[in-house]
């Protein structure tokens, strides 16, 4: 029983660890999306489509935040328990 209990502990610290790699990744994809003043797209019947992608860059970036914050406060509060 004790051994089943360990290596779930285990791997739920490791699914943390990658959780937070992976926000890590989104982040920097989200910051260079800031960059961005417009993004073009043509459609199929040759007309234009205008983007601003300002305002939904910053709601993934404050999604992204607050993802790295619980999963951070989550994995240091098991790590501090043992």
């Amino acid at each position: 029983m004790y051994r089943i209990i360990n290596i779930e502990t285990k791997l739920v610290i490791i699914l943390f660890i990658l959780l937070i790699i992976l926000n890590l990744i989104s982040l920097y994809f989200i910051i260079d999306l800031f960059s961005y003043d417009e993004i073009i797209g043509y459609l199929s019947n040759g007309d234009e489509k205008n983007c601003e992608p300002r305002k939904m860059s910053l709601l993934f970036f404050i999604t992204s935040i607050s993802n790295l914050l619980f999963a951070s406060i989550s994995l240091m509060s098991r790590l501090i328990d043992k």
